[in-house]
């Protein structure tokens, strides 16, 4: 017997086709790759949220290492920052949403990452000068800030990431076992736009396949899912 290739990942493809079948156009005749695509990604994005709100542990990403460049100056009025607009290959990672943790050395060394203080629900950085440690940062406009320190600190980031959006049918998808999730939300949002009465019904399909999800990303802690409004008591519904 031949040994087949697997992969525990969907495709993007997989997806639209199963919403075709559920839109009654197996064909493509009018819900193409290219007209289902933004709500399938609308639904991927989130589902993404739903887990990851829920301690989902697939949207950890850790190690990534930055370094901070010395401060020429010590001066108490004076930060530093890593952004998306940082020159590479420092700037903050494409598919960072929030960070988590972030631990320091100095920068070339083999020694020991110690862990910072993370002062972004805390007041904000002190004013002081510059040490040779970075010891404390905050999050804040979308950027890592930092006192800086009289030597250049290379960083370890642990941080909540989002998955790339699909491209055409070969994108994988990341979430395992998620396409009838997917596939359920995509038909409500592709069918509400044009008006179909089963838009609800998809939708509440959707609903139920996210909780299933959500509880098996759970199920460690005990936690409950938790209920959805119905659609049609939402206020002006509008897309994922």
């Amino acid at each position: 017997m031949p040994v087949v290739g697997s992969s525990a990942y969907n495709t993007a493809g997989q997806i639209t086709s199963l919403v075709r079948s559920l839109l009654n156009d197996s064909q493509g005749n009018l819900f193409t790759d290219a007209v289902l695509l933004p709500y399938a990604n609308s639904a991927y994005r989130k589902l993404q949220r739903m887990l990851g709100n829920a301690g989902g542990g697939g949207f950890i990403q850790d190690d990534a290492l930055l370094v901070v460049t010395a401060v020429a100056q010590p001066d108490t009025s004076l930060q530093v920052s890593i952004t998306d607009a940082t020159a590479s290959p420092n700037q903050l990672p494409t598919d960072l949403l929030v960070p988590l943790k972030i631990w320091e050395r100095p920068n070339g060394s083999t020694d020991d990452f110690l862990e910072m203080v993370d002062l972004t629900r805390h007041g904000g950085l002190p004013s002081r000068v510059q040490d040779i440690t970075l010891s404390v940062w905050e999050w804040r406009a979308d950027g890592l800030y930092f006192l800086g320190a009289t030597q250049d600190t290379q960083i370890r980031l642990r941080y909540l990431k989002a998955y790339p959006d699909f491209t055409d049918a070969t994108s994988p998808v990341l979430v395992r076992n998620a396409q009838e999730a997917i596939a359920y939300a995509t038909a409500a949002l592709a069918g509400w736009a044009r008006g179909s009465p089963l838009a609800e019904k998809w939708d509440d399909a959707a609903a139920d396949a996210i909780e299933d999800l959500i509880s098996a990303a759970v199920r460690r802690e005990q936690q409950s899912g938790h209920r959805r409004r119905p659609f049609s008591a939402r206020s002006g519904y509008t897309p994922f």
